[in-house]
């Protein structure tokens, strides 16, 4: 028996850990599941122990699979330290700085700093990727990120956290709807329409705080999911589906049909914050110099 996992192997084992299913897991991974499974079933015979239940719908974890999966963090973020620690000793001669923007936010609300690092790095690229806030955390963790601008209020313990700006949140309706007469909507307004949202998986953070806050204001709204893309859910939304609660700055994503009006004041605290997340273990002075741009701009959008 053989004992040489690699930090692929790791990554693809705390991946299925997480989704608890091989579809969802190849899917975030960017592969097929057929290699997914393999790689799976070779770490567990390298062991010499079932790390994983099967079933029809999924996987659970064994014992020695929850004994494994701490273990399995602790290495894959001492490997980003790792890779930081290399990178911070290294010179500012040329590279590329991978920055990441979540995908619930317009990209008019993150600060445009671009011009301004690359007068500073002429030679350095700024690499950037949007994705769910949740899966942009995990790639700072594992090193494939140097930093991201994130939704709160998602979990990034470990990690240096920023916030750079605050949205409210507003009513997206069909425009053709008899609540866009009004310049304000309240909960009471929404009560009996569809609301479009997310899965609690996707931002359990968020999904929680925005529970509590309905439930404050006893408003119990009927759920339809939530498209992944801004335009299909904007489309969705003309063609008188329903409405959603987004970010202010979405109302520069325009399309004909749709309307925004603001919550009553009395509902302004619900709202949504964007952070800049980074490891304090990335040393490098070339991500230093990006936040510093960052925190001086941080009223100015757009990266």
């Amino acid at each position: 028996m053989t004992t040489s996992i690699d930090l692929r192997q790791f990554r693809y084992f705390l991946a299925l850990c997480e989704e608890l299913n091989f579809g969802r897991a190849a899917e975030r991974l960017n592969i097929s599941q057929p290699p997914l499974s393999r790689q799976i079933r070779q770490m567990e015979d390298q062991l010499g122990v079932e790390l994983f239940h099967r079933n029809p719908t999924g996987v659970t974890l064994t014992a020695a699979g929850s004994a494994f999966l701490p273990e399995v963090r602790r290495t894959l973020q001492q490997a980003a330290k790792a890779i930081a620690a290399a990178r911070a000793a290294g010179n500012v001669d040329g590279g590329q700085l991978r920055i990441g923007y979540t995908t619930v936010f317009d990209r008019s609300a993150i600060p445009d700093v671009s011009e301004q690092f690359h007068n500073l790095f002429p030679s350095w690229r700024l690499v950037t990727k949007g994705k769910h806030s949740i899966a942009l955390i995990r790639d700072i963790n594992n090193g494939n990120m140097d930093a991201a601008f994130i939704g709160m209020h998602t979990d990034a313990k470990g990690l240096n956290v920023e916030t750079i700006r605050e949205e409210p949140l507003m009513v997206a309706l069909p425009a053709n709807h008899k609540l866009a007469k009004k310049r304000k909507l309240g909960f009471d307004d929404l009560r009996n329409e569809p609301l479009f949202w997310f899965e609690r998986r996707l931002n359990p953070g968020f999904y929680d705080y925005s529970q509590a806050f309905f439930e404050r204001v006893n408003f119990k709204p009927t759920v339809i999911p939530e498209p992944p893309d801004h335009h299909i859910l904007l489309g969705q939304i003309a063609n008188g589906q329903g409405f959603a609660l987004i970010p202010a700055s979405l109302q520069n994503v325009k399309r004909q049909g749709v309307v925004f009006r603001d919550l009553k004041d009395e509902f302004k605290n619900l709202s949504m914050e964007i952070a800049i997340a980074y490891s304090a273990q990335n040393q490098s002075p070339v991500l230093r110099s990006f936040l510093e741009l960052v925190r001086a701009n941080a009223s100015n959008p757009v990266l």
